[in-house]
């Protein structure tokens, strides 16, 4: 055991004395920093020491950045920025005769036309003369108003509304159709045409109207907003009004009522008579001028849309002013015949079998009819209480069998 004394270490607690000493001048040092730093801008000690740093800049995190989060995000933008450049929109104001096709320059380009209200009538002069090619795909000449007309989304009166300002139609360049058919739509009928060969076609999807007050109504298309007509093989509705010159002289001198001729088609695609009260009425007073006698010398054929009927004398021949009238042989009173035709003929093979026709070419006789069961209404014949719905007559004289009927009667 050696004879010099040890010194004692200090206890591992106790801090060294010089160390202690610079953490006490450090500990000073930050203090007076932040002294200065609350003095010159004003912030609160407390507040600089829970943020734990001050006005230290703060650190910059270690972990690295993803790259591909990165570039996802640059591919969005730039996606964004293309479809804000795709959906542009070219808005051009409607004139008659200026055509779509210097707006219409790629496919899927909008045009945003604006179409004044005076421009919206059907006496639109590119309406009237139907400047439309196609169905639903129309060429870049096509009229605006006639395709909006053709597809249902405006249909034009004779004038605009007072409320209306304006329309404004939206029509989007599509390519060209094989073909550009013509259809009926809505009271107008487009025109055909075969494939363009340069630039775009047109389709219009979507249109609404600005009001005077400014308010905006959406409207919706529909191809069938006017139901079409069927056609028909025989233009039953087609009549023409034939005005002679010697009735329009004496009405206008007397100034009474022009008697107007109408002429229908009949079954046959032969022209008859409009059917009318004054085609079958009395001629006069005399006996001779009635209907009833009319029918002894003449038989009348009468036509619904779809049958043919015949109303003819059924008795004796007699003309009371002939000489050879026998007075006391003549039958007491008048009866008649009325059948309907098995089959509509025309003029010339109704000739051949003779007028009135022969028995077999009727059916549903009724016979010995009287003449006080014959009525004639405004549009329909009574027979013995049975109403037939007439739209057209002709009158013909009686022919003998294998007759011809001559162009004066």
């Amino acid at each position: 055991m050696s004879g010099k004394r040890q010194a004692a270490s200090p206890p591992a607690d106790e801090p060294d004395a010089k160390q202690a000493k610079g953490d006490d001048a450090d500990a000073k040092a930050g203090a007076d920093a932040e002294n200065a730093g609350a003095e010159a801008g004003g912030d609160d000690p407390m507040e600089t020491e829970e943020n734990g740093r001050g006005d230290a800049p703060a650190r910059r995190s270690l972990r690295t950045r993803n790259p591909v989060r990165k570039a996802a995000t640059r591919n969005v933008g730039k996606a964004a920025k293309a479809n804000a450049t795709e959906t542009k929109i070219t808005q051009v104001t409607y004139k008659e005769g200026e055509l779509l096709s210097d707006h219409l320059k790629a496919d899927g380009a909008l045009v945003e036309v604006k179409i004044p209200a005076e421009c919206t009538v059907n006496t639109n002069q590119q309406v009237r003369s139907r400047q439309l090619w196609g169905t639903d795909v129309y060429t870049s000449d096509s009229d605006v108003v006639a395709a909006l007309m053709h597809t249902g989304f405006w249909l034009p009166g004779s004038t605009c509304p007072p409320q209306l300002l304006e329309l404004v139609a939206t029509a989007r360049a599509v390519p060209p159709a094989e073909q550009h058919l013509s259809t009926s739509r809505n009271g107008i009928r487009s025109r055909s045409w075969g494939r363009v060969l340069t630039g775009f076609s047109y389709k219009v999807e979507a249109c609404r109207a600005i009001t005077v007050n400014n308010q905006t109504i959406e409207l919706t298309g529909d191809p069938e907003r006017i139901k079409p007509c069927a056609p028909t093989f025989f233009p039953n509705v087609v009549e023409s009004v034939v005005n002679t010159r010697a009735s329009q002289a004496n009405a206008e001198r007397r100034q009474k009522l022009i008697q107007e001729v109408t002429i229908q088609y009949n079954l046959c695609n032969e022209p008859w008579l409009k059917y009318s009260v004054a085609s079958v009425c009395d001629r006069g007073f005399k006996r001779s001028e009635w209907t009833s006698a009319r029918l002894r010398r003449e038989t009348l054929y009468l036509e619904t849309h779809a049958r043919r009927y015949e109303l003819s004398y059924d008795g004796p021949v007699f003309d009371e002013e002939e000489e050879n009238y026998d007075e006391v042989n003549a039958p007491e009173a008048d009866v008649y015949r009325w059948g309907r035709c098995a089959t509509p003929r025309d003029l010339r093979h109704t000739a051949e079998l003779g007028v009135p026709l022969p028995k077999e070419e009727l059916v549903d006789v009724a016979t010995g009819v009287k003449w006080n069961e014959i009525r004639f209404d405004l549009n329909s014949v009574t027979i013995q209480g049975a109403e037939y719905k007439v739209v057209r007559l002709q009158w013909l004289p009686r022919i003998e069998p294998g007759g011809e009927l001559h162009e004066d009667e």
